[in-house]
């Protein structure tokens, strides 16, 4: 699996479940369950390792569920999207099986984004 992959995985399912949430109304939730269960019956059949994919899927869909108002801008969740990427392959060894690790990697993603983009906003008043 390589890093363009899981990049590509990541945004492709953060900005879907995004546009689920907001462009068709369908909740956080249910988008986010959408992409994933998506995401886990595609992504094993297209791809080689696809399989080893899914999870990240997932944790890019848990960024996805940001409200607007924390990542309002596209390029904010994308940023968000990229940096789980990154932080995912960092921590692919650590914490081997152990639950919560894709949603802790999404809360720091986008805790980091929406932290930086907060205080530059505040900044440029």
């Amino acid at each position: 699996m390589s890093f363009l992959q899981v990049l590509i995985t990541s945004l492709a399912a953060g900005l879907l479940t995004r546009f689920l949430t907001s462009r068709l109304q369908r909740g956080p939730v249910l988008s986010s369950a959408l992409v994933t269960v998506a995401a886990g019956l595609a992504l094993p059949v297209l791809l080689s390792q696809g399989g080893a994919l899914v999870p990240v899927a997932a944790c890019a869909s848990y960024v996805g569920m940001t409200a607007d108002n924390r990542l309002d801008r596209p390029w904010q969740l994308a940023v968000a999207l990229s940096l789980s990427a990154v932080l995912y392959v960092a921590s692919a060894a650590t914490f081997t099986g152990i639950g919560g690790k894709g949603g802790t990697i999404a809360a720091i993603a986008v805790i980091a984004v929406w932290g930086c983009v907060g205080r530059h906003a505040q900044d440029s008043q």
